[in-house]
């Protein structure tokens, strides 16, 4: 019975040894996009954005991130330090020749990979500030819930390898006070779902920018739209159509022209970015007439269009349509599920 008795003096001392932080730990969840599908909203949204965007934990507590898009990943990177890029040269692009034989203007130019160590997870599961903490990417199937912990008060923001231009603010209490309970975290949430839903509708509804002008996505925030505004666009033999991105996105594109078996033979990732989606068709700056006979077999690709200003990429392309006839088009980057067609009549 003494032992006992010493045993359990212990424990209670020991106990009352422990950190209060420590013994209050606490966790919160942050999904990447909504927890429920957003209501009456068409599937070509696509919401990958952090429910919530802004979250208050103390010092000690955990995040844990659940993943409702399937893929993608979180990153702290501290200020002052660069961005993790999602893809870096590697060696130059060769033997790129068209259906008519041509050598075409991208060889030469570098080829992009995908950043496998940027991509991998690093730097641990404890954020305090001082170094790089990411959950890296799935590469072999749905991308697993991952849990980091905040050892150090402060404001924190998180992003993403993926759609760098969404952030997650945290913010780590010294302690408890002050720190929201679980019903002001959910009217925190219901109250961004709301929004989210509002918006989600209005750019699903858009039925495309005045005159010769079709959108590739209609984005705002962190909602994307995997499709083409208008889908259909009809224009006249002559006229010029301006393929664009929209002014916010998290997302890329590109607009390709050709036989849809030939460009699925040149999907966009592999161990290389293939520069047939990467790079436009032809060499930048040269105007494009379009007669469906382009390259040979009809091949027109703008290469990749971004809304960053700070990417070599541009925002916008156009090509002159030249002959009457139908001819479809698909964003690459997305599989070629993104389609429309233009009527030249």
């Amino acid at each position: 019975m003494r032992n006992q008795r010493s045993l359990v003096a212990a424990a209670g001392i020991a106990a009352l040894l422990i950190p209060a932080a420590a013994a209050q730990a606490a966790t919160k969840q942050v999904t990447i996009g909504p927890a429920k599908p957003l209501a009456g909203v068409p599937p070509v949204a696509f919401d990958a954005d952090f429910y919530p965007r802004k979250i208050t934990i103390a010092k000690g507590d955990h995040i844990r991130f659940k993943w409702t898009t399937g893929f993608g990943d979180v990153a702290f990177v501290p200020k002052g330090t660069d961005p993790i890029p999602f893809a870096v040269p590697s060696g130059t692009v060769a033997g790129a020749k068209d259906e008519a034989g041509a050598d075409l203007w991208f060889n030469g130019q570098p080829n992009l990979a995908p950043n496998i160590p940027g991509l991998s997870p690093q730097g641990g599961k404890v954020i305090d500030g001082s170094k790089v903490v990411s959950s890296g990417f799935a590469l072999d199937g749905p991308q697993k819930p991952w849990k980091v912990r905040f050892s150090k008060a402060g404001t924190y923001r998180l992003t993403s390898v993926l759609h760098p231009s969404k952030k997650l603010k945290v913010v780590v209490k010294k302690s408890r006070k002050g720190v929201p309970g679980k019903k002001a975290d959910e009217r925190r949430l219901a109250r961004q779902v709301k929004a989210s839903t509002k918006l989600a509708r209005k750019l699903t509804a858009f039925q495309g920018p005045k005159g010769n002008v079709v959108r590739a996505g209609n984005d705002a925030a962190a909602i994307a739209q995997i499709a083409f505004f208008p889908a259909r666009k009809t224009v006249e033999v002559g006229d010029t159509v301006t393929f664009e991105m929209s002014r916010d996105s998290i997302e890329i594109h590109n607009v390709a022209f050709g036989p849809k078996p030939y460009l699925d033979s040149k999907p966009f990732l592999g161990p290389v970015l293939n520069p047939f989606v990467v790079y436009r068709s032809d060499a930048p700056g040269t105007a494009v007439s379009f007669d469906g006979s382009n390259h040979g077999n009809g091949y027109f690709n703008t290469g990749v269009l971004d809304s960053d200003a700070k990417s070599p990429f541009p925002s916008k392309d156009q090509v002159t349509f030249t002959k009457a006839g139908t001819y479809t088009y698909y964003c690459a980057v997305h599989g070629n599920d993104m389609s429309g067609e233009i009527v030249v009549q």
